[in-house]
């Protein structure tokens, strides 16, 4: 069984969008199975150049059936965020539900489980998902789907990192396998879009996010869920968020 623990841990500058300090705020959600999380926020304050602590995480998240997705999104926005309509939250929300649908809309009932995953919004599904990177602004089509195109940036307001990422069980066991068995740790560069004039130059962001796997390794299944704040209450189905699953499905 694995019990996954998903982290926002930091986010780097080498420029920032405003001519002085960046005033950022940090929004990372997660929606697993068919259930959503919600968003946790984190307000950097004024930031220069150089690496800055986030820590928000989602723990003890239970991923059963090799199909389950689990998606993490987040968005850093220099400024007044009181001027974006419904907030953060609402776009951490709105963007991992269309990523939802893209695992349901690769979901082939019948057929064999294979590894699905998604990097990015308005990407295409990356070949190699370790070595994915950006190395554009193309994360900024973001602003399309979740209906922000037409929103005027105020001074230097603006987003500096915006990031969707997905993947079912099996492609999340796959990546932290591959990266040692315990930790799968990423960081994505955000090269970021011009400010209004008077402003400073391009932002240029990365962010660090990391998944952490523990499994089950003694005979009881009860006291593993325990020392992890899990009760299979009112029975298994509440582990997989009203999914069905399987004594089985939990020791793998």
């Amino acid at each position: 069984m694995g019990i996954y623990t998903f982290t926002l841990e930091q986010f780097h500058i080498d420029n920032t969008r405003s001519r002085d300090d960046d005033t950022d705020t940090v929004q990372f959600g997660l929606a697993a199975g068919k259930r959503s999380f919600g968003s946790q926020s984190h307000h950097a304050g004024d930031v220069d150049n150089g690496d800055h602590h986030v820590g928000l995480t989602f723990s003890s998240v239970v991923l059963a059936d090799a199909a389950t997705p689990a998606i993490i999104s987040y968005q850093i926005y220099n400024g007044d965020t009181g001027s974006i309509e419904g907030g953060l939250a609402a776009i951490s929300d709105r963007l991992s539900e269309k990523v939802l649908d893209f695992f349901i809309e690769a979901a082939q009932p019948g057929h064999e489980v294979v590894e699905v995953n998604y990097l990015g919004v308005g990407q295409t599904t990356p070949e190699n998902f370790n070595s994915a990177d950006f190395t554009d602004a193309s994360w900024l089509d973001f602003a399309r789907l979740i209906r922000i195109a037409t929103f005027l940036f105020p001074n230097c307001d603006g987003f500096v990192a915006v990031g969707t990422v997905g993947m079912n069980k099996l492609g999340w066991d796959r990546a932290i396998d591959n990266a040692g068995g315990t930790t799968f740790r990423k960081t994505i560069r955000y090269p970021g879009s011009d400010s209004n004039p008077g402003c400073g130059s391009n932002s240029d962001y990365t962010v660090t996010w990391s998944v952490t796997r523990k499994r089950a390794n003694g005979p009881s299944l009860r006291n593993f869920l325990r020392e992890h704040g899990l009760t299979p209450s009112p029975g298994l189905r509440s582990l997989a968020y009203g999914n069905p699953v399987s004594i089985r499905q939990l020791m793998h």
